[in-house]
C-alpha cells in the first residue's frame, strides 16, 4: 500500500510540476521498506525481532515471559508497530499472531505466518508454558 501511495504521490508531482511532495514519495518508499518484512528468530535465550532489513531490532528474554498463545488480531488493530495501555502489536501482513504475555503484565504480539510453529518453538525453548 505504501508503495502504491508512493507511485500516486510521484505521478501527481510529475503532472504538477511540483517536485516539493518528493520530500512524501521519500517518507513512503523508506517505510515501505522497513516495514516489507518482519523477521523472528528464537534464539538460546531471548526472542528477536526485526521489521525490514534490521535497521532496529527488538529482544525479548525467555526469563520475561509467562505464557505464549497463538492468536488471531482484528482488523482494526492495524499493521507496523502499534501500542496500547500494556500491549504493543508488531506487524507487517495477516492477522496470525503470537501473544506473549509477560511477567510485568504487559502483552507484546508478533504477527507471524505461522503462529502454531513459532509458539511451539517459544514452549520447547522452555519458556511460555
Amino acid at each position: 500500500m505504501l508503495l502504491a501511495a508512493a507511485m500516486l504521490d510521484a505521478f501527481v508531482a510529475w503532472r504538477s510540476g511540483q517536485w516539493s511532495p518528493l520530500v512524501a514519495l521519500v517518507a513512503l518508499i523508506a517505510a515501505a521498506v522497513v516495514f516489507s518484512s518482519l523477521t523472528v528468530e528464537v534464539g538460546a535465550t531471548e526472542l528477536r525481532w526485526y521489521f525490514g532489513p534490521g535497521f532496529w531490532d527488538y529482544r525479548l528474554p525467555f526469563n520475561d515471559i509467562q505464557n505464549v498463545a497463538p492468536v488471531r488480531n482484528h482488523w482494526w488493530n492495524g499493521f507496523g508497530i502499534r501500542m496500547g495501555p500494556g500491549f504493543r502489536l508488531y506487524n507487517v501482513s495477516g492477522f496470525d499472531a503470537v501473544e506473549l504475555r509477560l511477567k510485568s503484565g504487559e502483552i507484546r504480539r508478533i504477527g507471524t505466518d505461522d503462529p502454531q510453529g513459532l509458539a511451539e518453538a517459544l514452549k520447547s525453548a522452555g519458556r511460555g508454558g
